[in-house]
């Protein structure tokens, strides 16, 4: 058992040294892909980390699928820190991770509406507009009714058009375009409000 972890652990350090510093693109990409079997807290750290200074996009798409596949509250977290990174493509990479995550991603969402920066707003909106659960609905439904920004507004309520199914988040999108009363958010109220259709609650519970 002894010889059997230590393998391990050599191993996994051989497949971080690869990672780091390996001057072949496709060497890089397998320790990405390898590394998936090591779901560590610092595994994670590591390919989030590389992910946002690994010049070779294939080995960058590589790392974001052992993060999707590693599903931990560490990927979360580490996703999370990157939504503000200056790269645009690791920002998308970190959002995509997050709508894939599903339930998991519901915290990190949940912060993030309330963030005093548009954008990160904007994410949070994008997160949940994804995970097609009741507590997501009801932070869309949150954010429609008091965000103060038209187009994070808007945004949540066509994702809310998608999803919501209650009387009041119908409610919430016809007093948000009261609320704001802008062309922009009452264009998108319309939208949502014809597909969400007229009448009692079509979902119970």
């Amino acid at each position: 058992m002894r010889s059997e972890g230590r393998n391990f652990m050599e191993r996994l350090e051989e497949l971080k040294k690869v990672l780091l510093s390996h001057s072949e693109e496709r060497e890089r990409l397998m320790a990405a892909l390898e590394l998936r079997a090591f779901p560590d807290p610092n595994v994670v750290r590591l390919l989030a980390a590389r992910l946002a200074e690994e010049p070779s996009r294939v080995v960058q798409e590589a790392i974001v699928s052992s993060l999707t596949a590693m599903a931990t509250e560490d990927v979360v977290k580490a996703c999370a820190e990157l939504l503000t990174h200056a790269d645009a493509y690791v920002r998308n990479a970190a959002l995509e991770m997050l709508q894939a995550l599903d339930h998991l991603s519901l915290p990190v969402a949940e912060a993030l509406i309330e963030h005093p920066d548009r954008d990160l707003r904007l994410f949070a909106v994008r997160i949940l507009g994804e995970i097609r659960r009741r507590e997501a609905i009801a932070f869309l439904r949150r954010v429609v009714e008091t965000d103060e920004d038209i187009n994070v507004v808007a945004e949540a309520i066509e994702y809310l058009g998608e999803v919501g199914l209650r009387r009041e988040d119908r409610e919430a999108i016809m007093q948000a375009a009261v609320r704001l009363d802008h062309p922009y958010v009452r264009c998108a109220a319309e939208i949502a409000l014809r597909k969400m259709g007229a009448g009692p609650d079509k979902r119970k519970g």
